[in-house]
């Protein structure tokens, strides 16, 4: 008996060969176009965050000032500044720094149109004599050398720029290793607000620590203020902790304090195997190992320090401006400096290729300059608080070599334009103190995806 097939067996045969046929004329496996990278536009806002004021006695100063996308081209007009609805505008002109009154609490610095490239903020303080750039979020932030002791603690300060919610993601190293820290895991901070965590309370414990920021959600700006009992005194001395934003295996911190006191170099690995870091010290003119230091081992994801106190003291009295650590895997590097009764902390200075500016305190400054990475040239021009030009000034640059530029005092406002050379700088205020502003890329552009319909 000869069978019939029925029609669903001819469907099942069917339909397979008719999508294979099709698939075959539509070629899915040709070759697809290459990724292509984001294209630069204008940019048409931007924000830098400043952290709230140190608790002390001295006056409190928040200062913008802007460069616009050309220097050529003068900008001038209002920003916004504050944090949700306490927000007002401050008038901004091309190389002047405006004050801004935005009380004692962190301040929103908003730029739209021409305001929005080459927007800078700083925040300084006069007793003790402190300062810090303001800078844009950052998604990712590393803070080397904090503290959650009763000699030594530091704050979180977590501020969101933005009317949703944001979540951050913190990460604690020791010198034994990661520490498990449920109250630092998905902490949630409500949109134009601000949330101040203490390690010592979240996590009390001596010893050196390392902290990981991650935002996992929306926008933050992270700052860390770090408090040093220096050896049991009444009143602990504080500043502001720079964030370093990845690992490196070449870390040049500049901004070396002259006089006796206590100089800790803290360094924070966190790969998965030991690596070891050797010091170098950073003068304008060389880089040489100092005599006495051994290579520092660093256990994985941990946490190591070392004291550098007659090194240094020795090292500033030969002109060294600086220190390059460099390393067998990427760490994270702080110094930790007490002089003088004063504290002050360097991390790596950012490589800057391009035009930079940072608004200064008062007192006497020098522009530090190292880490060339091909012969070139620098130009500085400072302007005071008016924007009257004060000093420019051309530094020829060429690796392993640097410069150490007089500044005038009453400088306020300083840029920097390097030419066929990276380099990185770092300006250092010395008076009732020492306070270091590290200088960084400027945000000038935009960046737009390259969107495309394709196969998945």
């Amino acid at each position: 008996m000869r069978r019939r097939f029925g029609i669903d067996v001819l469907l099942a045969v069917a339909l397979p060969v008719a999508c294979a046929l099709l698939l075959l004329l539509l070629q899915p496996d040709r070759e697809q176009p290459a990724a292509e990278p984001p294209v630069e536009t204008a940019l048409t806002t931007s924000s830098v965050i400043c952290p709230a004021a140190l608790a002390g006695t001295g006056t409190d100063l928040l200062g913008i000032g802007t460069v616009g996308a050309d220097p050529a081209t003068k900008v001038d007009g209002d920003v916004q500044v504050g944090l949700g609805a306490a927000t007002g505008p401050v008038r901004v002109r091309t190389g002047r720094v405006s004050p801004a009154a935005s009380g004692a609490g962190p301040a929103v610095v908003t730029g739209t149109g021409d305001l929005a490239p080459g927007l800078v903020a700083g925040r300084s303080q006069t007793a003790p004599l402190s300062a810090v750039d303001c800078a844009p979020p950052v998604a990712d932030q590393w803070f080397t050398a904090v503290g959650a002791g009763a000699t030594h603690d530091s704050t979180i300060e977590l501020v969101n720029p933005d009317a949703g919610r944001a979540v951050a993601e913190i990460t604690v190293r020791s010198p034994e290793g990661v520490l498990d820290v449920p109250a630092l895991r998905g902490v949630s901070v409500p949109g134009n607000t601000s949330q101040v965590l203490d390690l010592g309370q979240i996590v009390p414990r001596r010893g050196e620590l390392s902290v990981e920021v991650t935002t996992s959600r929306g926008r933050l700006a992270v700052h860390v203020v770090d408090a040093y009992d220096e050896l049991g005194s009444s009143v602990p001395v504080q500043d502001w902790l720079p964030p370093q934003p990845e690992p490196l295996t070449s870390n040049l911190v500049l901004g070396l304090a002259s006089g006796a006191g206590e100089r800790t170099l803290v360094l924070a690995n966190p790969g998965a195997d030991e690596v070891r870091a050797t010091v170098k010290v950073v003068t304008a003119t060389s880089v040489f190992a100092p005599a006495g230091v051994e290579p520092i081992p660093v256990a994985p994801d941990s946490t190591a320090a070392v004291s550098l106190d007659d090194v240094l003291r020795q090292a500033v009295k030969k002109g060294g401006i600086g220190l390059l650590v460099e390393s067998t895997g990427p760490v994270t590097a702080t110094l930790r400096q007490v002089a003088r009764g004063d504290l002050s902390l360097l991390t790596p200075s950012p490589a800057v290729d391009a035009l930079t500016a940072a608004v200064l305190p008062a007192g006497p400054k020098r522009l530090l300059l190292a880490g060339p990475d091909a012969v070139g040239v620098a130009t500085v021009t400072a302007y005071a608080t008016n924007g009257k030009e004060l000093s420019t000034q051309r530094i020829e640059l060429a690796p392993n070599a640097g410069a150490d530029v007089a500044l005038p005092d009453e400088a306020a406002f300083v840029v920097l334009t390097p030419e066929r050379t990276t380099v990185r700088a770092a300006v250092i205020v010395e008076g009732t103190g020492t306070a270091v502003v590290p200088l960084r890329e400027l945000v000038l552009t935009g960046l737009v995806p390259q969107v495309r319909p394709g196969l998945p």
